[in-house]
């Protein structure tokens, strides 16, 4: 079983848990967070992004067409800053001691918008006479991602005083990349000697990626502290977890996906469940 259907099967089966008696929950808590994740990069140069397009063939039909002797690409970690908006549920009067412990978080995320160079190829000359000069062409990529996406996970806490918790877990996420398209440049610069350099730089149209799915699994490490007395709650927290997409390397450090984060939480006041008995 892939890793992508047990995230599915986890969603599904923590779904199923609370929809076969509603009425047997309770609102704990809702709460907004930020987690930061460091990533591999996927996609860092101009021959590497052709199976993330839409239209593969036309790029690559282009590439084709381009004199290239030199390559850079971009090895640079991706921060993945992602947003959360999240509710969680206690079972109420539970008779199990897994769900007297045991909480469900869930709601849904946005990421950040990522920006950043995804390489360049081109091709560079020198001509030594009359005068020394560097030609340089240039073709580069800047990439634009961005998802949105839904999180579901178990809490545990363990008291550590009257006002400090730990909290542990499991959580699993999927997101879709709404945003995701590369902006391409070409740029001829000439460097002559004893002069300044010469740059004439060309924005080509965007080119189109795909809108593919991706999910992380993780094990959050958090302290909550209580800032108001039944009332508000801060958690920070540090998050060991792995991602992936089906374009994403099968290799262990591409999967990698740790990170921190922090969150405010609200305690609603809670109201006793009267059962009306004949």
């Amino acid at each position: 079983m892939s890793i992508k259907t047990f995230v599915i099967i986890f969603f599904l089966a923590i779904f199923h848990s609370i929809d076969v008696k509603a009425q047997d929950w309770k609102i704990k808590s809702y709460s907004a967070g930020l987690r930061i994740f460091e990533v591999t990069s996927v996609g860092n140069t101009p021959f590497t992004i052709t199976p993330l397009l839409k239209d593969p063939v036309s790029y690559q039909n282009y590439l084709n067409t381009l004199t290239t002797n030199i390559l850079y690409g971009n090895p640079q970690i991706m921060r993945l800053q992602t947003l959360y908006i999240n509710s969680e549920w206690q079972k109420d009067n539970a008779l199990s001691r897994f769900w007297k412990k045991t909480t469900i978080q869930a709601g849904l995320l946005l990421t950040k918008r990522i920006s950043q160079s995804a390489g360049s190829i081109g091709n560079e000359m020198f001509v030594t006479s009359p005068d020394t000069v560097l030609y340089r062409n240039m073709f580069s990529l800047t990439k634009n991602q961005q998802f949105f996406g839904a999180n579901m996970g178990l809490n545990r806490r363990f008291t550590i005083s009257k006002k400090i918790s730990f909290l542990t877990g499991f959580h699993a996420q999927g997101s879709f990349a709404f945003v995701h398209h590369y902006q391409q440049s070409l740029d001829s610069i000439t460097y002559k000697l004893r002069t300044e350099r010469i740059i004439k730089s060309t924005n080509l149209p965007n080119l189109k990626g795909k809108t593919f799915f991706q999910w992380q699994l993780m094990i959050p490490l958090g302290l909550e502290f209580e800032l108001v007395k039944n009332k508000f709650l801060i958690r920070m927290e540090l998050n060991a977890g792995i991602i992936g997409s089906n374009y994403r390397p099968k290799t262990d450090n591409a999967k990698e996906a740790h990170g921190a984060g922090i969150w405010l939480i609200y305690k609603p006041k809670q109201t006793e469940k009267r059962n009306n008995r004949k």
